[in-house]
């Protein structure tokens, strides 16, 4: 029989005796190497498993993939620095004083964004029309409302069936009339822009019920666009100016030269002959 460890020791002898019993651990021992073992014979397998050799599916890029990842590689640090100047030039919030918006504002933009007030219905700049561009908030100057988005609902108050982002706006509950309302604000600064209504066109059936006076039109193209557009023609006049100086500098002034009389077809010496001749001139003479 083999030897048994304390802990497999017969209950039934007395505890003066069972001090007696062999302290050989060598069944419980292996037990535990044996669960070693195996533990980590599986994990040399899994790792063995997962193991790859890095050239065993390499491919020689072709030319265009080349060129691609030329191109791609020095566009990268481009569009880096381009996300990154827009990231810097456009803050997440802006955070003012009600006395900083007064300065910036006029008083019918501050009553309305501000103050949450409304403007009359048919008054606003933009309360029928179609237009092109995009709808930024008076304030911040936020992307909002994409004018391909907007539609005519008689409501006498430019409305939209969706803003231009889903993080563009942010809502409240308006409980200032009867009627418990959505508000709608500008996310950036916290403008109030309107309200949304459940009965608007497809596909969103939302009616974004906007005030002319929180917003401004962009028009299509940017002001980028527009201001290139501009130093150009600036250029073309400044270059036909030039021009045209350059032009009367280089042909001279004309002289007027003043045609001296036709001479006489008869001599200057000649005499009248006798005195009939000198009647006839006295008598032509006259008036």
């Amino acid at each position: 029989m083999p030897p048994r460890c304390r802990r497999h020791a017969p209950r039934d002898l007395p505890p003066q005796r069972r001090h007696q019993i062999p302290r050989d651990e060598t069944p419980c021992l292996g037990i535990l190497f044996s669960l070693s073992t195996a533990a980590l014979v599986a994990l040399l397998a899994t790792i063995g498993a997962q193991a790859q050799d890095p050239f065993q599916n390499a491919q020689p890029p072709s030319s265009s993939s080349d060129g691609n990842t030329a191109g791609k590689s020095q566009n990268e640090p481009n569009s880096a620095a381009k996300s990154g100047t827009k990231a810097k030039s456009e803050p997440e919030f802006v955070w003012k004083s009600d006395a900083e918006w007064r300065r910036i504002l006029t008083r019918e933009q501050f009553a309305v964004t501000r103050l949450k007030a409304t403007e009359p219905a048919y008054t606003g700049r933009y309360s029928h029309g179609h237009f092109q561009g995009t709808f930024l908030c008076v304030c911040c100057g936020a992307e909002l409302f994409d004018a391909r988005h907007k539609f005519e609902s008689g409501t006498g108050w430019p409305s939209f069936w969706r803003p231009i982002n889903a993080k563009a706006v942010a809502y409240a509950a308006d409980n200032s009339e009867l009627e418990v309302r959505t508000e709608v604000m500008c996310r950036r600064c916290g403008a109030h822009l309107g309200h949304v209504f459940d009965d608007g066109p497809p596909p969103t059936g939302h009616r974004y019920c906007m005030n002319s006076v929180a917003l401004k039109l962009r028009p299509l193209g940017g002001g980028a666009a527009n201001q290139a557009a501009t130093s150009k023609s600036k250029a073309k006049s400044r270059a036909k100016t030039t021009s045209q100086a350059k032009s009367s500098k280089a042909t001279p002034a004309t002289k007027t030269t003043e045609t001296p009389p036709a001479p006489s077809s008869e001599p200057a010496d000649r005499k009248p002959s006798d005195g009939t001749d000198k009647a006839t001139s006295a008598t032509s003479d006259r008036p």
